[in-house]
């Protein structure tokens, strides 16, 4: 018997919190999770995913503020800009009330480039949700900052339990080499070389969210120092980091592969916002299952033109709450 969607939606929502906590815990957060992580994380998409369905958890929003006030020197506003504008990926609101609180604990140059202030002329919505959906209660005493993007949340107190992320996790590999390298392009360039072993200028650019031209000024240099090397493939030249660039960068140690986590978090997100929409439309089932065809299946198409993608079902067999139930599959085996 196929599965509900108010029954899938509340599955889902489970799924993600466990996948947020088990992601911040592994760069440093304080939490339970103790699932070990398998993946490099990449800390931008992470933040913007959690802007978006962090909300239905105070708890973990307030430690990952906690956490940035330790570590958020070693993100990329640029870059975090760059994948808002590509993949929408975020809640605009809860990203620029997120950049201008740290921009009075942490860097304000850095992160007034992402702190856009709105006034609202509305009523101030709530910050946070319960599982089921429902707003938080407006609360008695409100934090400024939050409230002067339209958000209402009590004040942000700081546990201060947040660690450094570890620099010999492999989880912690892109934060780790900026550390090393600085936050720039060239570090994510590298980044993305251990992990994907090779790429031309055209699909590291595409991949890491930056410009052709910047990427290739990058490859260029680099490929001055001779530790990175390059062939030409057609009408592309292909990178590839040195053996000798390769033990220096990860220490000898095996790195997981390459995945775009601003993609799969963006499809994930999408599909969340389809299934409130529904949750509160309260539509017949038919209608249900068409809207949902309609918003899955061009997701799931461009997720399975993604070399790093596991195999879907064939979509054109695929009826609403499958397609669902598919994403579901591709986000639990790449999120392992």
């Amino acid at each position: 018997m196929e599965t509900p969607l108010s029954k899938f939606r509340d599955e889902y929502l489970e799924l993600v919190l466990r996948f947020l906590w088990r992601e911040w815990s592994a760069l440093g957060v304080a939490g339970q999770e103790q699932t070990p992580v398998r993946h490099v994380i990449d800390p931008e998409a992470l933040l913007l995913f959690t802007s978006s369905l962090g909300r239905y958890d105070q708890r973990l929003f307030d430690e990952v503020l906690d956490w940035l006030t330790v570590n958020g020197r070693f993100l990329n506003v640029q870059r975090m800009k760059n994948i808002i504008r590509q993949e929408k990926l975020g809640e605009g609101r809860v990203v620029h009330a997120i950049a201008d609180w740290l921009s009075r604990h942490e860097n304000p140059m850095k992160w007034k480039l992402l702190a856009k202030t709105a006034f609202p002329e509305k009523e101030p919505s709530s910050l946070f949700f319960f599982p089921d959906g429902g707003p938080f209660p407006d609360s008695t005493e409100k934090d400024g900052i939050f409230l002067a993007h339209g958000l209402d949340r009590n004040p942000v107190v700081l546990r201060g339990y947040s660690q450094l992320f570890a620099a010999d996790a492999m989880q912690c590999h892109i934060l780790k080499l900026r550390a090393l390298f600085g936050v720039n392009t060239r570090c994510d360039v590298l980044s993305y070389l251990t992990m994907n072993q090779t790429g031309h200028p055209r699909e590291i650019a595409r991949e890491i969210y930056y410009s052709q031209k910047a990427i290739h000024e990058v490859l260029t240099e680099l490929a001055c120092s001779g530790f990175l090397h390059s062939v030409k493939l057609g009408r592309e030249r292909t990178f590839r980091i040195s053996s000798n660039g390769m033990s220096l960068l990860t220490g000898g140690e095996k790195i997981a592969g390459w995945i775009n986590w601003p993609v799969l978090l963006s499809i994930a997100n999408m599909a969340w916002e389809k299934m409130e929409e529904l949750r509160g439309a309260a539509v017949a089932p038919l209608l249900e299952s068409a809207e949902i065809m309609l918003t899955m299946r061009p997701l799931l198409q461009r997720l399975m033109q993604s070399p790093w993608a596991p195999a879907l079902p064939i979509l054109g067999h695929q009826k609403g709450m499958q397609l669902l139930q598919a994403l579901r599959y591709a986000f639990e085996a790449l999120a392992a």
